[in-house]
């Protein structure tokens, strides 16, 4: 029961700020509609400010409150930034800048529709550090509206305080023109603070003089009065400052909470009208967002195509009346389902053009002929894996009636349209994923690429006629030019009717716990220490943290500090936290949006101001254009394809699936570069499953999750020895055959219900769909009909029902979907196809992927020296703007393009000159034919520091310094040739005897460029070592003490433990940095190891003793140094990412000291005594600890350890390990290291 004092059916807040006031709101939108009911209100607002981003979820919450008796009305605003004395496209200078804040409600539907044409109008033209609009703005939009004057930041509260009554008068007057006088309302505040005292009376005064009502508000923005702690918090959070800052943001007044119309009526005794009249303005509200009209655009012809109204589509949607009148009456209901004629007349012509195109793609892809009267009779099926010609003309037609006879003509014509148009453009565009590659229709119309039937894809998991929800197409594009496809829809449909989707991000519990300490200035250690008592659990709340971690609870309960964190985190986890843009989401209206919802920018591109669902409720199109580089590095290939190795009609989209060497490539794990299967985990599967086929592609891609990986053992053991297969069911043999008796696939579970029970697949749908999201009564409902159905149609008991039931629920937990997996598959593939069949091509087409990603690149490159192909330099007579390949080489050239400081603009006039009038002859020539306009000094220096001259014989130190001599001199011939001025010899046609020659420009005074800055030129401008490594002289005992050497984007260990590593390599980016909270110094640094660059921290106490750290004569904790680092890993929830910490640095010529046991592997043969003698000759020479063992490789590939060899120990130093691992009989090389050193244990001192 609610308490007395809270009680307020007497009085409305009218302006209140959520959460989405990003920067001071505090009201997370459950707990406020919460608090309003628990008083009892009849209505309460939202006034965010500037913005509508939280608008729709206000508006649903309240609705989903409302019921019975329980009506919470809620009020839809904004609280403005509005320019008072100059228009909205003027931008002055900020110190001149002012704007003014004011509140404006919606009265109607009208009125909502003219908030949202304000705000967006403010985001899109009048963003000038805030969204604002102005006085033409406002009056053209007033209509549907209330006015408020406002709290302090208003335009008349800010003329009276100034004094200036006047100035207040005529903006009062304004106003009223503006809204009309019964729709301009005083606001009155008073939260104790004097300048709000101070200006009641006059406010008073013109609602006397004007004859205007008069509300009281509290400016809310948090729930409760003891949420002030939590929003002085949060505006620390938002604005980057702690709470020790004296000089930051903050709310000196504790009154901005939803108080109770007792609490305002002590404040406003003197004017209780100012109380009951909030309650007449609620009433003056009404507002019904349009959830679940459809705003779905109309496909739009293009011109000079007038489509017809065929008969046939009148006799596609006669079957679909059938079909659901049929499904009516086997549920027990009265099929009476008929589609009217104002409903059918304007699917014809767009029904028709549709089948048009699909009939066209039938013939295309199956060799169909559609209106064929033998194709309809003709039910032989050519082969496995397909279909017979008169089956597949009735799953069209039972497609194309469900999407008509649903109202999803227009959608499907959108999609192909755009997909066709790309096509046209040569965009690259993906197989298809997700669900709809079920749909023939889809296929037939090359939306997808994937048949349905080679690979048994359901439509009714796409779109199912007895559980109608919108379709939707995830449709993937070249990531280089997905852009050219959204402006292509955003020129067709109109561009106010296409935006990109909006995004929020939230606070998690983690991340708050992490805010909130670093506020209070707590040290890192302790922060993350509490960080990590929350579990890691996705989106776990504080509450549930407590009750699931006995250390958090003991952590509360003996650390003030901590419990004080976790009551703050409570009030702020869950809300907004910023906002950004979605990847690929895009809507479409069929007028303008901001008929329906409001919009905003984000990185220069219209967006929805709400989320991805309620624009979904609100009945406008979502499309999702996804970037996929994949398809880019594939285009790539093939293009390199088609120019390189003379095949011009080569088409990645028309190669067949049994590809020897692409299956033999996968089963060695040789992915590096294949969609999906590049990781460790995905290499060492390929070996087990022995792939011959790409349904088992399918298969791996799908079981590769977390979950299903527990029936991969199955799985094998099942392709091995039949023996192994179990069914539930020897029905379900042709089920879950394919899979060796394991239901991978969401399909099959439909498959299973349909073969076991009965079930229709529309029905084995809505199973699937209970079982997944576990609802335990729909569950119920389900099983019933299962057992029922199992009986009926199979006559299979109770019990043996209630088993198959129970597996098919235990796989539908985590079955996949295969349409999804089909679609990976597919690239999977045809990457693999690309890298086993033109391997030059295609890792040419990944390292072009990669420019300017140096850690990608290196690892791309080493892939490349893995396979036996070489890398050569830049060289302006060999390489293209991208990476080239050199088939009959069977290398790699480096592109211009990739060159950093060349640029992709350098690098195209390059080629153009090259090609227009050949080859340069040396760099002389290369200077003079290309001129100033197309190089400038800059670029040159890169390309000679690159080796792009390297052809010409001159040394890259020599070339560098004649840069400035070289072009000087060709820019004077240029000057003097266009001033007339040429010699004799040049009008004779003679050569001048004293005219320099270009080799005689070049100057060879200077030392040549020695090996190192030669390398590391090649690492800064291409991203790695080319003509050697800085670490050769080690020769592999830097990698073989090294206990990790991988990129924090591919590790793959317990997120849970924290891991002692030890990396070894080059020192480089070391950049110091200095600690806010104790003025300590601490550093950030990389270690590049032959083939990744590692990014590191090192804290205070680590640093500080680093620094006295010497390698010879040079300091140990600089850029260039070789060392070994001693690190500890640790994944930090709330970035979503590994932190690299380092305790521990040396130098790394003491890695041979590491090294405990060092174990030779011989090839048997004459080779073999006289490395025994040098091996013991150095034992006896050299003492140290390592031990030294002997073994010989034997045939089967096992190594036997000589016993004479057993008992040795030595030192080794690089060079002297290099000479014996590479000794002709040597095989190879074990060796065991020590551990790396373990961080010194930290003393907390007490918890305060």
């Amino acid at each position: 029961m609610a308490d007395p004092e809270s009680i307020s059916r007497d009085f409305v807040h009218l302006h209140v700020h959520t959460d989405y006031s990003m920067l001071d709101g505090c009201s997370r939108i459950d707990r406020l509609m919460q608090r309003a009911c628990d008083m009892t209100m009849r209505a309460v607002a939202i006034t965010d400010h500037g913005n509508l981003f939280g608008l729709f979820d206000f508006w649903s919450e309240a609705k989903s409150r409302s019921k019975g008796e329980v009506k919470l009305k809620p009020l839809l605003g904004c609280e403005l930034y509005l320019v008072w004395d100059h228009a909205l496209t003027d931008k002055p200078d900020r110190r001149e800048h002012k704007y003014y804040h004011m509140g404006v409600l919606a009265r109607s539907f009208k009125g909502y529709q003219n908030l949202t044409k304000l705000v967006s109008d403010a985001h899109v033209r009048g963003l000038h550090y805030k969204p604002r609009t102005d006085v033409e703005q406002l009056a053209k939009h007033a209509e549907g509206l209330i006015g408020f004057s406002g709290c302090l930041q208003g335009v008349i509260p800010q003329a009276l305080l100034r004094g200036d009554y006047e100035a207040a008068r005529k903006a009062c007057g304004r106003f009223i023109e503006i809204f009309g006088r019964e729709n301009f309302v005083i606001e009155l505040m008073d939260h104790g603070l004097e300048e709000q005292k101070r200006i009641i009376p006059d406010l008073l005064k013109l609602a006397g003089e004007f004859q205007l009502r008069v509300v009281a508000t509290n400016d809310v923005h948090y729930v409760d009065a003891g949420d002030n702690v939590a929003h002085d918090a949060m505006l620390c959070i938002q604005t980057g400052a702690r709470l020790a800052d004296e000089r930051r943001m903050r709310y000196d007044a504790k009154e901005f909470y939803l108080k109770s119309q007792a609490e305002m009526l002590r404040v406003f005794g003197e004017v209780p009208e100012a109380i009951t009249n909030t309650v007449a303005i609620a009433e003056m509200c009404d507002v019904q967002l349009p959830v679940g009209q459809n705003n779905y655009p109309v496909y739009v012809f293009s011109e000079g195509v007038k489509p017809k109204a065929g008969k046939k589509i009148d006799a596609i949607l006669d079957g679909y009346e059938r079909l659901k009148n049929g499904l009516a009456l086997a549920a027990g209901k009265k099929g009476d389902f008929a589609i009217a004629e104002d409903k059918r007349a304007p699917m014809r012509p767009n029904g028709t053009y549709l089948l048009e195109q699909v009939k066209a793609g039938l013939k295309e892809r199956y060799g169909v002929d559609y209106d064929d009267p033998k194709a309809w009779a003709d039910e032989q099926v050519p082969g496995p894996g397909r279909t017979s010609p008169a089956e597949l003309c009735r799953r069209v037609d039972y497609e194309m009636g469900v999407i008509a006879g649903t109202g999803f003509v227009d959608y499907f014509l959108i999609v192909w349209d755009f997909i066709d148009w790309a096509r046209r453009q040569d965009i690259p565009v993906g197989p298809g994923r997700g669900s709809g590659a079920g749909s023939i229709v889809a296929y037939c119309l090359k939306i997808t690429d994937i048949d349905p039937i080679r690979f048994g894809l359901l439509f009714e998991r796409f779109l199912n006629p007895e559980r109608v929800s919108a379709p939707d197409f995830d449709i993937d594009f070249c990531m280089r030019r997905r852009d050219q496809v959204v402006d292509y829809v955003r020129r067709k449909y109109g561009a106010d009717r296409v935006a990109n989707i909006i995004t929020f991000g939230t606070f998690g519990a983690k991340m708050v716990v992490r805010d909130l300490a670093r506020i209070r200035d707590l040290p890192f250690i302790e922060t993350n220490r509490l960080a990590k008592l929350v579990p890691d659990d996705i989106n776990i709340s504080l509450d549930d943290a407590l009750k699931k971690s006995n250390e958090l609870r003991e952590e509360v309960n003996v650390n003030p500090q901590a419990a004080s964190i976790i009551e703050t985190g409570r009030v702020i986890e869950g809300m907004v936290r910023n906002s950004g843009k979605h990847a690929c989401g895009m809507i479409i209206a069929d007028r303008p949006l901001t008929d329906i919802i409001p919009v905003t920018m984000q990185e220069g591109d219209l967006t929805t101001q709400y989320a991805k669902d309620p624009v979904e409720k609100l009945g406008l199109l979502k499309m999702d254009f996804l970037g996929l580089k994949t398809l880019t590095v594939i285009d790539d290939a093939q293009k390199l394809v088609r120019k390189h190795r003379g095949k011009p009609d080569f088409d990645i989209e028309k190669v067949g699936f049994d590809d020897a060497a692409t299956f033999a490539l996968l089963n060695e794990a040789k992915t590096i570069g294949v969609f999906q299967l590049e990781s460790g985990g995905m290499q060492s599967l390929c070996r087990q499953f022995g792939i011959s086929v790409i349904d088992e592609i399918v298969a791996l891609i799908a079981l590769y999750r977390p979950g299903p990986m527990q029936f991969i053992p199955d799985y094998i053991k099942g392709k091995k020895d039949a023996n192994h297969v179990k069914y539930a069911h020897p029905l379900l043999e042709k089920v879950a055959k394919e899979t060796y008796g394991i239901l991978v696939y969401q399909e099959q579970v439909m498959e299973a219900a349909r073969v076991i029970a009965g079930y229709t697949l529309g029905g084995a749908d809505m199973l699937r769909r209970a079982m997944g999201k576990k609802i335990r009564e729909e569950m119920e409902k389900q099983r019933d009909i299962f057992v029922a159905g199992a009986k009926a149609t199979n006559d299979i008991d109770k019990k043996k029902a209630e088993e198959i039931f129970a597996t098919l629920e235990k796989f539908a937990e985590y079955g996949f979907n295969k349409s999804h997996s089909a679609a990976y598959a597919i690239l999977s593939y045809r990457t693999a196809y690309l890298k086993a069949n033109f391997p030059v091509e295609f890792m040419s087409a990944i390292l072009t992927s990669e420019q300017g990603n140096a850690d990608k690149l290196a690892e791309f490159v080493a892939e490349v020296e893995a396979l036996g192909m070489r890398m050569l330099g830049p060289d302006v007579n060999q390489s293209d703007t991208d990476f080239t390949p050199v088939a009959k080489d069977n290398a790699i050239r480096f592109g211009l393009g990739a060159i950093k400081g060349v640029g992709e603009m350098a690098a195209r006039a390059i080629v153009a000159e090259r090609e227009k009038a050949g080859p340069f002859k040396d760099f002389g020539d290369f200077v003079g034919r290309m001129g100033e306009a197309d190089l400038n000094a800059r670029t040159l220096d890169c390309l000679a520091r690159a080796g792009a001259f390297d052809f010409t014989g001159e040394n890259r130190r020599h070339l560098v310094d004649s840069i400035e001599s070289v072009r000087r001199h060709f820019s004077t011939e240029r000057k003097e040739r266009e001033r007339g001025q040429g010699s004799l010899f040049d009008l004779l046609g003679a050569e001048d005897a004293g005219a320099a020659r270009p080799s005689d420009l070049i100057l060879r005074k200077s030392e040549p460029m020695p090996k190192l800055e030669m390398l590391n030129n090649e690492k800064q401008l291409l991203g790695f070592y080319l003509s050697g490594h800085p670490l050769a002289d080690y020769h592999g005992l830097d990698e073989a003490v090294a206990t990790f050497a991988t990129t924090p984007d591919r590790i793959e260990l317990d997120r849970k433990e924290r891991h002692t590593v030890r990396i070894c390599g080059i020192l480089g980016g070391l950049e110091k940095k200095i600690s806010k909270k104790d003025n300590r110094p601490w550093c950030l640094f990389t270690v590049a190891s032959r083939n990744v660059t590692i990014p590191v921290s090192m804290f205070s106490e680590a640093f500080e003793a680093a620094l006295t750290l010497r390698d010879g004569d040079q300091p140990l904790l600089a850029d260039g140094a070789h060392v070994m680092v001693d690190a500890r890993l640790s994944y930090r929830e709330e970035r979503g990412e590994w932190n690299i910490s380092a305790h521990g640095v040396h130098p790394l010529r003491g890695a041979p000291a590491l090294i405990k046991k060092i174990l030779f592997a011989l090839k048997p043969g004459p080779e073999a005594g006289p490395f025994m003698e040098k091996l013991v000759a150095h034992t006896r020479k050299v003492d140290g600890p390592t031990i030294v063992q002997v073994g010989f490789l034997q045939p089967d590939g096992r190594v036997l350890v000589a016993e004479a060899a057993r008992g040795m120990t030595t030192r080794f130093d690089p060079a002297t390990y290099g000479a014996f691992a590479r000794d002709p009989a040597c095989a190879g090389v074990q060796i065991d290291a020590a551990a790396p050193a373990q961080p010194p244990q930290r003393k907390f001192g007490p918890r305060g």
